[in-house]
């Protein structure tokens, strides 16, 4: 790894990438994002991933809003890259993982690293400097850019080895895409920590899942909460629990499968909380009560500290449910370990640290030993399948047809992935319009798990007298949102939704 790690930040270094420069990357779960990612790190630059699902303008946003000096992505998606350069005119370079015959532009990746020094070159780094700027769902229908120092790699590599009891002798396996924080932060620090191995998979597979499990050697493996779903899903066979224990760490299980899905499996799931603003902050523990069935996520780690509030910001009683507020527990560095701020975005930075403490915008309780129970999101954003949705960025992009009047997006419950997505449209009266025309017009702007699955044509949307759209009205009364929808997985209309 070092000497991969040591040929990238060579190869960059002669592309003219310097400390403080930031290198967008547009790849799939493969060793070469490892090796580019610490390679830039190691000399000072910032990587800036691009989620592989976004399609040419959400691609577009994050590369000119980031200022990247460069590009690395591969064949599966530099026809995309390709296409969206002429506007992204601060782009110097273009190199190309795995360069095959139809890619006419781009530097080889593997022809610049063959014949590097295998020996970083010296530069002045410390836990300060930038190391990524990683691009979240807001409710501003843009994706903030959390600026992350290596300090916050580090204190959440280190936290959650901990919290794993990870040796060198245990493998940690992820089907998480590597452009989000999770097997960032948690997977890939926490294993180097403390030299354990790192097993990547493409994404993840219900069926193959355990046997990806047993050849990896894994010992250990994340999730999200439509995993456990999916895997109790699938057929009930002799060899389920036919292993050595394993132990999970991800978030959003069922309540009502999760007893059932540690006995069938033979694993234990440890819940936590964590936010690409401020990483892994709260986790179950193996050696304590988890309280499984409850909603609990743990206890807040030693380095932070945390408290309910309401919507004035006064701390509320324990049990009463409340705003998480959270900062680090050193006295002299409050934000260590959290984003250092959005970028270019100073009124949402100084907004979600009002009072001096990070405001996460989720709603909590705790009780009188100290445990956290999650109760659900404060924020327009909807939780499909570990993806988080901007419900104004979907809104947008629907409101954009011309034969669209106007349009509410809300998150429908799922059993499978969370939260659905659904919106209401109003039509304009003198235009004939159909579900089929407005899905396929987001098809071309979005990406496909922000895609409505539920649609409902309606006459008026509930506004306040500013205007403002009254969500909650959409919601009160609702047996199950579903209903009068059209679905557009199932593609039928549901007139009635059977309980």
């Amino acid at each position: 790894m070092y000497r991969e790690v040591a040929k990238v930040a060579n190869g960059f270094q002669d592309l003219g990438i310097q400390k403080g420069d930031r290198v967008a990357l547009m790849l799939p779960n493969i060793p070469e994002f490892l090796y580019i990612w610490l390679g830039l790190n190691s000399i000072g630059a910032s990587i800036v991933p691009i989620n592989t699902f976004f399609k040419g303008e959400e691609t577009a946003y994050v590369i000119n809003h980031s200022d990247s000096k460069l590009v690395v992505t591969c064949k599966e998606y530099y026809s995309l890259i390709k296409a969206i350069l002429p506007r992204c005119p601060k782009i110097q370079e273009l190199v190309v993982v795995r360069k095959e015959g139809e890619s006419k532009i781009g530097i080889d990746f593997q022809n610049l690293v063959r014949k590097q020094s295998d020996k970083l070159p010296p530069v002045d780094l410390d836990e300060n400097d930038e190391a990524a700027i990683l691009y979240t769902s807001g409710t501003t229908g843009h994706p903030k850019g959390c600026v992350q120092l290596h300090s916050y790699y580090l204190v959440a590599g280190f936290r959650y080895s901990q919290n794993m009891m990870l040796t060198e002798q245990d493998c940690v396996i992820t089907p998480l895409p590597l452009f989000h924080m999770n097997p960032q932060i948690l997977s890939t620090m926490g294993t180097l920590w403390v030299g354990a191995r790192l097993a990547l998979v493409d994404r993840f597979h219900p069926k193959s899942w355990w046997d990806s499990v047993r050849r990896s050697g894994a010992t250990k493996f994340h999730y999200l909460g439509v995993m456990p779903a999916m895997l109790m899903g699938q057929k009930v066979t002799e060899h389920d629990a036919d292993h050595s224990h394993w132990i999970g760490m991800g978030g959003g299980v069922p309540s009502k499968l999760h007893s059932e899905f540690e006995k069938r499996f033979n694993v234990t799931l440890l819940e936590g909380f964590g936010m690409t603003e401020c990483g892994l902050v709260i986790c179950t523990n193996v050696d304590l009560d988890r309280k499984i069935g409850s909603g609990c996520i743990g206890t807040v780690f030693p380095e932070y500290e945390a408290m309910v509030v309401d919507d004035y910001d006064q701390e509320v009683k324990t049990g009463e449910i409340g705003e998480l507020v959270l900062r680090n527990s050193d006295s002299l560095n409050r934000r260590r370990g959290f984003m250092k701020e959005y970028y270019k975005n100073p009124e949402a930075t100084e907004e979600v640290w009002k009072t001096g403490w990070f405001h996460t915008g989720d709603y909590v309780r705790t009780d009188d030993e100290g445990y956290v129970f999650f109760i659900d999101r404060k924020k327009d954003i909807i939780r499909r399948s570990g993806e988080n949705i901007s419900a104004s960025e979907v809104e947008d992009s629907i409101r954009t047809h011309p034969n669209v009047l106007d349009v509410a997006v809300v998150a429908v419950p799922d059993n499978i992935r969370e939260q659905e997505v659904k919106a209401y449209v109003i039509r304009h009266e003198t235009v004939a319009i159909e579900v089929e025309d407005l899905i396929a017009w987001c098809e071309e702007r979005l990406a496909y798990f922000k895609i409505p699955r539920y649609w409902e044509f309606i006459s008026e949307l509930p506004v306040t007298n500013t205007g403002k759209i009254q969500k909650q009205k959409l919601r009160e009364g609702a047996i199950d949102l579903r209903t009068n929808s059209y679905d557009r997985v199932e593609k039928v209309f549901h007139s009635k939704i059977q309980i």
